[in-house]
């Protein structure tokens, strides 16, 4: 089985090129008072933003900067991607009330409404892009369109908002069986219904590691760096999706599994939980946030 060649892989310090100014973004102010947890970190999940939310998954502007500033206000200090990793891996350490935020998918309405809100409250946050839609700028469905290169450069230049994989094309349902059961692209083999087979799995390696070497080659185009972070279309993965991205050079995986996120766990598996739901409130979310955080996973 042969794997195709691996693209030029990024330095070891990963994480490191984040611009030097997110190292110290807002900088933690420990309240003794409002210490809901320690050594972890819950990081939420958004995608699209409206004046005219249309699915589940779409808020409003105010509702994000809402969520913003109830973070701030209620004692959680939003932290970058990197000194997540740099958590999770012992290398760094994590302040109390620690959350992430990232948005998946690449949607311009992210720069049109959550940029100018991490500007005003100097706050970090993580965007994964499909890089067939961010290379094709064009809108694909009402009130959705995605970034464009210029855009993801200025948010990258920030120093605010980093950019991760969201996989080139694989952003999308196919066939993975032959009772026509659907799954992510990126992490089930391809059943064809003309044919009535199913892809090898070399194939497979072969579909998915071009596809991922082409979303890092765009990325760097984009901001002169290679992403290390994949954002599994749909929460969809498994030891094969691992082991292929990993042979292009990817180590940390965002999902869509509920939990929160440890000092030291070593772990490459990054949990989220849900925050972008248009019938969420912001005082929810901080339920939310605390209750899973407070959460004992089960062996």
């Amino acid at each position: 089985m042969t794997v195709p060649a691996k693209i030029e892989m990024i330095d070891d310090s990963s994480c490191k090129e984040i611009k030097k100014n997110t190292q110290n973004i807002n900088k933690p102010k420990e309240n003794k008072n409002k210490i809901y947890y320690k050594d972890k970190a819950v990081v939420l999940t958004y995608h699209h933003i409206s004046q005219n939310p249309f699915t589940l998954i779409t808020i409003k502007s105010e509702r994000f900067e809402k969520d913003v500033k109830m973070l701030i206000k209620e004692g959680f200090n939003v932290v970058s991607i990197e000194q997540l990793i740099n958590a999770m891996q012992g290398k760094d350490v994590l302040p109390p009330n620690a959350v992430v935020i990232t948005f998946d998918d690449g949607l311009e309405s992210f720069y049109k409404y959550a940029f100018p809100v991490l500007k005003k409250y100097s706050v970090p946050a993580l965007m994964s892009i499909i890089t067939s839609r961010t290379e094709n700028y064009k809108s694909f469905k009402e009130d959705i369109r995605p970034l464009n290169s210029v855009e993801i450069k200025e948010m990258y230049e920030s120093g605010l908002v980093d950019i991760a994989s969201h996989t080139h094309s694989s952003h999308d349902f196919i066939y993975i069986n032959s009772k026509l059961k659907k799954g992510g692209k990126l992490a089930f083999k391809i059943y064809d219904i003309e044919t009535k087979k199913i892809e090898t799995d070399e194939e497979y390696i072969k579909r998915v590691t071009e596809d991922l070497n082409t979303s890092k080659e765009i990325i760097y185009k984009y901001i002169g760096k290679y992403p290390d972070i994949l954002c599994f279309p749909f929460g969809h993965y498994g030891k094969r999706s691992i082991d292929a991205a990993k042979s292009c050079g990817f180590k940390y995986f965002i999902t869509t599994q509920y939990g929160c996120n440890t000092y030291n766990s070593k772990s490459i598996i990054i949990n989220r939980i849900r925050a972008g739901d248009n019938n969420l409130t912001s005082e929810k979310l901080k339920d939310n946030i605390i209750k899973c955080a407070k959460t004992v996973k089960k062996d």
